[in-house]
């Protein structure tokens, strides 16, 4: 009688065996999400992520694990007995056999009641996955700021994949492998704080921007409404009504114009932007698609045909101007507006606009700290300085403080280095630099033809006719600035007044400190003796000697002098020149000073020598170098 050998199970084995229960469990997975990716009319990114990517990975890392399980069992056997003989690599099933029945009766009552449990798994999953909570707060904690200025963003209900992915794999595994290191330095702690914005990241515009909105298809004009309050004890109301010329792309529509010229289908506009903001901007070039024809305007002093300057090179889509359609973050000063235009109470508290401005927009270390400090400064104001209304109208106090921190809570992360400042909002040019990076008459082609910067070009205001702000009777006009805007502050950007916080004095000392206080006999970095004020510093104030209407010269700064000592014209004729020329002889030898005697000087000339020229003399007598130029007058 012949004895037949017993075949070895080589996938008895604990590698094999934990390889093949995964391989199984992810075939089942991957058939529940498969049928979620293809049933579902709007596909979660995140879903095709696991279908397609992460689940085939450990599908084959579960096949490798088998096939590594086997070969170590073989090499085992081999070594044990000297040859392998026979060997089954896999199981076999006889249902003759009582046993193999009852293991295969198992195996289908777990598999019944598993997949229930994998759909149920998957679905919720999908759902999870493809929220915005586990965007904003479970995968990004460091997203903080973007994610609360999300939730109050006109995007609030869209969401984050499909801007910052879209749909289709290829943006997908792209957005995510660059996601690696991202992730590596959220466990290591060594993630940029603020972090930098995604524009150059994004997707195009025209794959998910558009997906929505038509830009081709906006023409016209739109009505913009802007109720703002100012910083007196009244909160006096204003409001702006202004047409916006939006304009239009497609032909079909009317000639591009307006705003949205920028993304006529007939043209294209490239930039080169030197910094990472996007902001600083020394070349644009405009294709028209018609003729080919192209002119590069340029704010470095070069030529068309010299390179382009080195940088970060676009082609302007929507986001290079709404560029934070979503995570925006509210400067002190208009969310100020906005709060004091839904809570009508809050209009008649004295001084809550600039009270509450002024709060908002100190830095503080923490957001506990914020939160403390910032009711601690509205409650102590009324407190200390309106008596009465603390006793009379507590409540609308504390529904000022309210509002504050809640303004506060969605606009600054001290940990993030974030507040309004941070980012820079391209819609507008009032706090940003925004249409002005381009749109500032430094921009010129070869021929000495500058970028439009006609205020008309993008947006007309609407004036009440008899100055009533409520009604309806308006007619069209230029836009009336509070304070006369003549001579060289014509050519200010908004944003070099406006920063968002609180406003300067409306003086020429609120603008220009440094100058004000040098004529105090004031100046950074002077300990030494007490310098003496500008003997004319009672006498003649600012307008006395600029008149800005004119050219900002040393002539036109004489005549004025003459306005006022014409009787005396020997003594006084030329007595400016004359002590630019002492200074002036006086700083040559001083370009070569130590850096403490440097930065003294920087602040000297920043607050202009000329301003104060007792306070100079001093000074710069006090200076190794140039103690023996000082003159002795």
């Amino acid at each position: 009688m012949t004895v037949t050998e017993t075949p070895q199970a080589l996938w008895r084995n604990g590698l094999t065996m934990v390889g093949g229960l995964l391989a199984a469990l992810i075939t089942l997975f991957i058939i529940s999400f498969l049928t979620i990716d293809l049933t579902s009319e709007h596909p979660s990114p995140y879903i095709g992520l696991f279908t397609y990517l992460v689940f085939p990975g450990v599908l084959v890392l579960a096949i490798w694990m088998i096939l590594v399980g086997l070969f170590l069992a073989r090499r085992r056997l081999r070594r044990l007995r000297g040859s392998v003989g026979q060997v089954q690599y896999y199981p076999r099933f006889d249902l003759n056999d009582v046993r193999h029945r009852r293991v295969l009766a198992i195996g289908g009552v777990a598999m019944t009641l598993t997949l229930p449990i994998i759909g149920l798994l998957s679905y919720e999953g999908y759902h999870y996955t493809d929220s915005n909570e586990f965007c904003g707060s479970v995968c990004h904690t460091v997203m903080e700021p973007q994610f609360a200025a999300y939730q109050q963003s006109p995007h609030a209900h869209v969401h984050c994949a499909e801007c910052h992915i879209g749909s289709g794999a290829s943006w997908y595994v792209k957005s995510k492998l660059s996601g690696i290191r991202q992730v590596f330095a959220v466990v290591l702690g060594t993630f940029p704080r603020p972090i930098p914005p995604a524009i150059q990241e994004l997707r195009p515009a025209t794959e998910t921007c558009q997906q929505c909105h038509w830009p081709s298809k906006f023409y016209g004009d739109q009505l913009v409404t802007i109720d703002h309050y100012g910083s007196d004890e009244k909160n006096t109301a204003g409001r702006i009504r202004m047409l916006l010329k939006t304009g239009g792309s497609d032909p079909s529509t009317g000639p591009p114009s307006g705003i949205h010229w920028h993304m006529a289908l007939g043209f294209t506009v490239e930039y080169v932007a030197v910094d990472d903001h996007l902001q600083e901007i020394p070349w644009v070039k405009t294709t028209d698609h018609a003729t080919n024809q192209s002119r590069v305007f340029r704010s470095d002093g070069l030529m068309e045909k010299d390179p382009p300057p080195k940088g970060t090179r676009r082609t302007v889509d929507c986001m290079d101007c709404h560029n934070r359609p979503t995570h925006i973050f509210r400067s002190p000063e208009k969310a100020a507006d906005s709060a004091l235009h839904v809570h009508s109470a809050l209009q008649t508290l004295p001084f809550a606009k600039r009270e509450l401005v002024a709060a908002l927009a100190r830095s503080y270390p923490t957001k506990n700290d914020g939160n403390r400090e910032i009711k601690e400064a509205l409650e102590s104001f009324y407190r200390d300085q309106y008596t009465q209304v603390w006793n009379d109208r507590r409540r609308d106090v504390e529904q000022l403080v309210d509002a504050a921190l809640e303004i506060y809570r969605a606009t600054a992360f001290p940990e993030m280095n974030v507040s309004w400042r941070t980012y820079p909002n391209n819609i507008g040019h009032k706090i940003f630099p925004g249409c002005f990076r381009c749109h500032d008459d430094k921009h010129v082609d070869d021929s000495g033809r500058s970028m439009n910067r006609d205020c008309g070009a993008c947006h007309e205001f609407l004036v009440p006719s008899n100055g009533d702000l409520g009604s309806n009777t308006v007619h069209v006009g230029g836009f009336v600035h509070p304070f006369s805007l003549v001579g060289p502050h014509a050519a200010l950007r908004c944003d070099q007044c406006h920063t968002g916080g609180v406003a300067p004095n409306p003086t020429c000392a609120g603008c220009h400190v440094s100058v004000a206080d040098f004529r105090a006999g004031t100046l950074p970095g002077w300990s030494k003796t007490k310098l003496p004020a500008d003997s004319m510093r009672d006498i003649a104030d600012c307008e006395a000697c600029h008149d800005l209407a004119r050219q900002m010269t040393l002539e036109t700064l004489d005549e004025k002098c003459m306005d006022c000592h014409s009787d005396e014209e020997d003594k006084f004729r030329g007595l400016l020149a004359s002590w630019k020329r002492e200074v002036d002889a006086l700083l040559v030898p001083l370009e070569q000073s130590a850096p403490g005697d440097k930065q003294l000087i920087g602040s000297l000339q920043k607050a202009g020598p000329l301003h104060n020229i007792e306070a100079t003399r001093e000074i710069l007598k006090t200076l190794p170098s140039a103690a023996s130029e000082v003159s002795p007058k």
